[in-house]
């Protein structure tokens, strides 16, 4: 399994370069973060070579939204950007999302104005160009659905859209990013969409539900999710731990590397 650690969420009480340091002292080789304009890739990079980090993944979508037609050529051409960060990174998974958020998860284009069947459509679009520009890359894109609940007025709340958008586009190097904390409020039913979804998941974000704390603190039977994902599925893919801990850094990476 591998294990990856979201330096937006955990570690918050170091600057953002000196959490690097700190997952690899937690005995950990994978690392995750949020959006990278503003950050020094350079630096990034220098950090991970000297811990023996790889990233396993960042947001490759910011200011233009995937559900919006007049947002396409933006959204791929930050993709483009991104893929190029990735590449200096040896990054091998991007996130997007229906709608963008800026860095504060506010949205800066969430399209709550248009009809149904355009959001649909210019996703369907926007989606396929960017697979394409994914396979070239040789980087794998996971579409992450989002709850409406912290985040009203989401579009994509499940993976009834993203799992089927994903199914649709048909490419190898577009999957999903199974968020257990978002799905866990919006669908449930976990093991089952999990098994139905087996052949376009890319990417499991961990987060106990309702509080977003690290496992065993809610509700969610993580063992059995392990299992049907690692056991049954055969899946080989990241788990990146994207929580917000109940208890301090230190303990939750311990607890963390148990998972």
């Amino acid at each position: 399994m591998k294990k990856s650690i979201c330096i937006e969420k955990i570690f918050l009480e170091h600057d953002f370069y000196d959490r690097f340091a700190k997952v690899a002292e937690a005995g950990f080789q994978y690392v995750e973060f949020g959006y990278w304009p503003g950050r020094d890739i350079d630096r990034i990079k220098a950090e991970c070579d000297k811990h023996g980090l790889t990233v396993t993944t960042f947001s490759a979508d910011f200011k233009a939204s995937l559900i919006v037609p007049k947002d396409r050529a933006a959204f791929l051409d930050y993709l483009a950007q991104s893929i190029e960060v990735a590449k200096t990174l040896g990054c091998q998974n991007l996130v997007i999302h229906s709608q963008a958020m800026d860095d504060t998860g506010a949205f800066t284009s969430d399209g709550s104005d248009l009809d149904e069947p355009v959001k649909l459509y210019s996703a369907a679009l926007t989606a396929q160009d960017a697979a394409r520009m994914a396979e070239q890359a040789g980087v794998t894109l996971v579409l992450e659905a989002v709850n409406n609940i912290s985040k009203p007025g989401y579009y994509m709340t499940s993976c009834r859209y993203t799992g089927n958008l994903c199914k649709v586009v048909g490419s190898p190097n577009l999957k999903i990013l199974y968020d257990i904390w978002h799905m866990q409020q919006m669908e449930g039913n976990m093991v089952a969409n999990l098994r139905k979804y087996a052949d376009v998941l890319g990417y499991i974000h961990v987060g106990d539900c309702p509080e977003r704390h690290e496992p065993g603190t809610g509700e969610i039977n993580f063992d059995k999710i392990k299992h049907v994902v690692c056991d049954e599925l055969g899946l080989d893919i990241v788990w990146g731990f994207e929580l917000d801990p109940e208890i301090s850094s230190a303990d939750c990476v311990q607890k963390l590397a148990a998972f």
